[in-house]
């Protein structure tokens, strides 16, 4: 605690800010005594002297320094597990990404120059190309959660970012997929909406056991665009449809638990929400159709 300073209390709290000053210390929170002219603030810093020099700058010095434990909070916790966790995925995926995309040419090649060995092996490629794609989804997983990408909005045709996102995926011969014909203009990233749609597309083939049928419809509600992705497949358990949205959390062999996250930040990202309801199983994107600033 400490007296004011040459400073007004009015001055003071206009000095605060939520990031660290050039010293790392970061103010938190002020409580003043105005009877006495005495301010108590509670700071964060690398050291003692860090905070002696930060109060310097405001020409007082501290009658008493009262060092404190920091509060670790679960959600504090989890923040710092998940950033680790995020930059370590990160660069694994990276990694993994270039010997893959040679694994995934030279299998391509394999079915150019050798239709012989193709029409023979064809169960064995169709196998490769499936964990080849599964790994290719899990790194997108990865990678769309830890992208700190700028979205980009621009004035965009629903229907041609759903056509993107339906020539990225092997549909398997087995599922049928119906599209609405509605063409309705949405302000987004279409990058970013089509990574949402992929991943929905894919999960809901994955829930079917490639055997099914996906229906995907466009309508308008007053301002917002609505997008449905409807399945044939299994409900999702109630005990757990609550908790699909939660970073890493997975009930699937070969998930990472970061697709629906990065999903729902994209979603955030574009001011809308994502809603999902069981009978039948649909995953829905509500999207503001104007910009919003």
């Amino acid at each position: 605690m400490h007296e004011l300073g040459g400073y007004t209390k009015e001055e003071l709290i206009a000095g605060l800010e939520d990031d660290a000053d050039e010293f790392g210390v970061t103010v938190h929170q002020m409580m003043f005594n105005e009877q006495e002219n005495i301010l108590h603030c509670i700071c964060s810093g690398p050291n003692m002297e860090s905070i002696e020099k930060h109060h310097a700058r405001f020409n007082t010095k501290c009658d008493k320094l009262f060092p404190i434990d920091e509060i670790r909070t679960d959600k504090i916790i989890k923040d710092e597990k998940l950033k680790s966790i995020g930059n370590l995925s990160s660069r694994l995926a990276h990694d993994i990404r270039n010997p893959l995309t040679v694994l995934k040419t030279s299998t391509d090649l394999l079915k150019l120059r050798y239709p012989e060995i193709l029409e023979k092996e064809s169960l064995n490629f169709d196998a490769m190309n499936t964990a080849i794609n599964r790994i290719e989804h899990q790194i997108n997983d990865v990678l769309g959660f830890v992208s700190n990408k700028k979205s980009d909005f621009n004035l965009n045709d629903i229907s041609e970012i759903l056509n993107s996102s339906l020539t990225d995926i092997i549909i398997p011969s087995k599922i049928t997929v119906n599209k609405s014909q509605n063409n309705v203009p949405l302000y987004c990233d279409f990058e970013s909406i089509r990574i949402v749609f992929v991943n929905l597309i894919l999960n809901a083939i994955q829930a079917m056991k490639n055997f099914g049928k996906i229906d995907i419809q466009i309508t308008r509600d007053d301002d917002d665009v609505l997008i449905s992705f409807e399945n044939s497949g299994p409900i999702i358990p109630e005990g757990i449809i609550s908790k699909i949205f939660d970073p890493l959390f997975t009930t699937k062999q070969e998930g990472t638990g970061l697709g629906l996250v990065s999903c729902k930040q994209i979603i955030d990202d574009h001011h809308g929400r994502i809603e999902v309801k069981n009978n039948p199983t649909t995953f829905t994107v509500i999207l503001p159709q104007k910009q919003i600033q």
